[in-house]
C-alpha cells in the first residue's frame, strides 16, 4: 500500500510541476509590437483583396500567420486624430486631439498606451511618427525615441527599420523587461512623387536612391471606382502602389529583426493603417475607403494561423482594452473601446454590428465636423458643416487626381461635376450600400425604400453620441436647424483660431512663433541672389 501511495504522490507531484511550468510559460510577459503604415487603403493589401498584383507579399505572410479582421475601421481619417484614438482608447473629442496640433499633457485625461505600458513594467519605444502619435508636451514616457538615435540615410529606407528594431530589442533585453514597440512606417504617405503642373507626379529627392523592391507602371494599375481613369490618375496611382510595396519591404525588415532576435513567438503583433489612401473620397473623409483598415493580429498561443473574422465590426479604439484584458493587466478607467479577446480566441461577441467614425479638422485647423456609422453592409454619414457654400479644406485637394476631377468637370463632364461638388461641399446626410457600392457612388439617402434602414442607422448614431458624450449630439438631434449648426460651427472656428495663437497647442513649443513674428522675420531675411538659388537647385539634384 505504501508503494501505491508513493507512486500516486509522485505522479501527482510530477503533473502539478508540469502544469505549473506550462502555466508559468503561458503567463510569461509578452512583448507588444504596434505596427502601422501611413495612408494605405485596406484594399491595397493582397490579403484584403487588392486587385493590383504583388503589392504586399510580406504583409500577406503576416496575415497568414495571424488573424485578419475584414470589417475593421479606424475612427478618424487623418493621421494625428486617428493615431491618438488608438493611443488613448478614446474618441477624438475625448482624447484631447481633434486635429494637427500639440496638446499639453494636463489636457489628456488618462494614461496613453505607452505611459500605461511603462507603468506596467514595459520598456517602451517608438520608431517614426512620434509627433503624430504622441503630440503631448512634455512627453517623457519613451525609453527610446529613435528620432533621437539618428537614422542612417532616408528615414523611409526599409533597412533602417531592421537596424532600429534589433537595437531596441537588445536594449529591452538588457533592461530585463518586455517591450512595447510602436513602429510607424511612413509609406505610402506622399512619397515617390511631387505633383507638378508641368510634369505631373515625379520622384521626390529623398526617394531617388531608395527604390522599393518593385516599381509599378501606370499600365499595371487598377483604378478604383471613385477616381476617373485618366493617364495622370494612373501615373499618380502607380507612384502610390510603388510606395505601398516599399511599406511592405519595411514590414519584412521589422519581422525579420524579431525573428533574428528570437522574440517573434514571444511578441503580440498588431498591424493596421492609420486611414485610407491620400486621394479624394478616401483620406480626410468619411466614406468607406476613408476608414476601412487592414487589421491583423498575431497573438502567440491565442490566435490561430490564417484565421479570418468576416462577421464582427470593430475599431482600433478597441485595441487598448483588448491588450489590457489579453495581457491580464488593469486598463485605465473611461476608455471608449471594448475588448475583443473573445474574437481572437475564435469566439463571437454581441454589440459588434456598427463602428463609429469621425472627422473634425485638417492640418490647417479648418473645422468640418463629420460623423459616420458603418456596418458590414451600409454606412450613414452626417455632415453638419455642409450648407452648399462652405468648402472642404483637406490635403487631398492638392492631389493630381483631384485636379483631374476638376479638369473633367470644367470640360463639361456632368458626372465629374457632380463628383467634384460632392467632394467640395458634401451634403448634410448620405447613405450607402457598401456591400454593393464600396466606392460610394450611389447615395441612397432620398430613396423611400431605404427610409426605415436609414432611421435605424440614425438611432445607432444617437446611441454612440450619447454613450461617448459627443458634443455633436444636440446638433444631430436638431439637424434641420441650420441656424443652430452655424452657431456651433462659428464657435469651433473661433476655438481653432485661438489655438493657433496659443503656445500650449504648438507641435513644437520650443520653437513656437506667432504668425506676426514669422512675417516679421521673413521681412528681415535677405533674399537669395540668382547664383545662390542656382547652387541650391544644383545641390538638391
Amino acid at each position: 500500500m505504501k508503494h501505491y501511495v508513493l507512486l500516486a504522490t509522485t505522479i501527482a507531484t510530477t503533473v502539478l510541476s508540469i502544469t505549473c511550468a506550462e502555466a508559468k510559460s503561458w503567463k510569461r510577459p509578452l512583448n507588444v509590437l504596434m505596427l502601422t503604415v501611413d495612408d494605405m487603403n485596406c484594399d491595397s493589401v493582397g490579403a484584403f483583396g487588392c486587385e493590383v498584383s504583388g503589392t504586399t507579399p510580406n504583409i500577406d505572410t503576416l496575415a497568414e500567420d495571424g488573424m485578419r479582421f475584414l470589417h475593421a475601421h479606424v475612427h478618424a481619417s487623418s493621421c494625428v486624430p486617428s493615431r491618438n484614438i488608438m493611443m488613448t482608447g478614446r474618441y477624438l473629442y475625448n482624447s484631447g486631439v481633434e486635429g494637427f496640433y500639440g496638446v499639453p499633457t494636463e489636457i489628456v485625461k488618462n494614461p496613453t498606451l505607452p505611459e500605461w505600458f511603462k507603468a506596467n513594467g514595459y520598456f517602451v519605444m517608438i520608431r517614426g511618427k512620434e509627433s503624430h502619435s504622441t503630440p503631448y508636451y512634455p512627453f517623457p514616457a519613451w525609453d527610446i525615441n529613435f528620432r533621437d538615435h539618428g537614422i542612417d540615410g532616408n528615414s523611409r529606407h526599409p533597412d533602417t527599420f531592421y537596424k532600429h528594431t534589433r537595437e531596441g530589442i537588445e536594449l529591452a533585453k538588457k533592461a530585463g523587461k518586455p517591450f512595447f514597440y510602436n513602429v510607424n512606417i511612413y509609406d505610402p504617405h506622399l512619397a515617390l512623387y511631387n505633383w507638378s503642373p508641368k510634369k505631373g507626379p515625379g520622384l521626390n529627392r529623398q526617394d531617388k536612391d531608395n527604390h522599393p523592391s518593385r516599381i509599378y507602371t501606370p499600365e499595371e494599375i487598377v483604378v478604383p471606382g471613385f477616381l476617373p481613369d485618366t493617364p495622370l490618375v494612373r501615373q499618380e496611382l502607380a507612384a502610390y502602389y510603388s510606395t505601398v510595396r516599399r511599406a511592405d519591404d519595411s514590414v519584412k525588415q521589422v519581422i525579420t529583426a524579431l525573428k533574428d532576435e528570437g522574440v517573434y513567438d514571444d511578441t503580440v503583433i498588431v498591424f493596421f493603417s492609420d486611414h485610407g489612401m491620400p486621394f479624394p473620397f478616401a483620406k480626410t473623409a468619411m466614406w468607406y475607403h476613408s476608414t476601412h483598415t487592414p487589421l491583423i493580429v498575431r497573438w502567440p498561443g491565442v490566435t490561430e494561423s490564417g484565421t479570418v473574422d468576416d462577421e464582427h465590426v470593430l475599431g482600433v479604439v478597441d485595441l487598448f482594452p483588448t491588450l489590457a484584458e489579453g495581457l491580464g493587466l488593469k486598463p485605465p478607467d473611461g476608455l471608449d473601446g471594448l475588448p475583443f479577446v473573445d474574437l481572437l480566441r475564435g469566439g463571437s461577441q454581441k454589440n459588434r454590428k456598427y463602428v463609429y467614425t469621425m472627422y473634425e479638422e485638417n492640418v490647417g485647423g479648418n473645422r468640418q465636423p463629420t460623423r459616420s456609422v458603418i456596418s458590414k453592409t451600409h454606412g450613414y454619414i452626417f455632415s453638419p458643416w455642409s450648407d452648399g457654400e462652405r468648402q472642404f479644406a483637406t490635403a487631398t485637394r492638392g492631389m493630381a487626381s483631384t485636379r483631374e476631377i476638376k479638369r473633367l468637370a470644367d470640360a463639361g463632364d456632368e458626372k465629374m461635376q457632380q463628383r467634384y461638388d460632392l467632394f467640395l461641399h458634401s451634403t448634410p446626410e448620405q447613405f450607402y450600400d457598401y456591400a454593393n457600392d464600396p466606392d460610394a457612388l450611389d447615395d441612397l439617402v432620398g430613396d423611400p425604400e431605404e427610409a426605415s434602414r436609414i432611421q435605424t442607422y440614425r438611432k445607432a448614431m444617437t446611441h454612440f453620441m450619447e454613450t461617448s458624450s459627443d458634443p455633436l449630439l444636440g446638433i444631430f438631434k436638431d439637424r434641420h436647424n441650420r441656424a443652430k449648426a452655424e452657431a456651433y460651427l462659428t464657435k469651433l472656428d473661433a476655438e481653432a483660431k485661438a489655438r493657433k495663437q496659443d503656445i500650449r497647442y504648438s507641435r513644437n513649443p520650443a520653437g513656437w512663433k506667432t504668425k506676426q513674428q514669422k512675417k516679421a522675420e521673413a521681412k528681415k531675411t535677405p533674399k537669395l541672389s540668382e547664383e545662390e538659388r542656382r547652387l541650391r537647385r544644383k545641390a538638391r539634384k
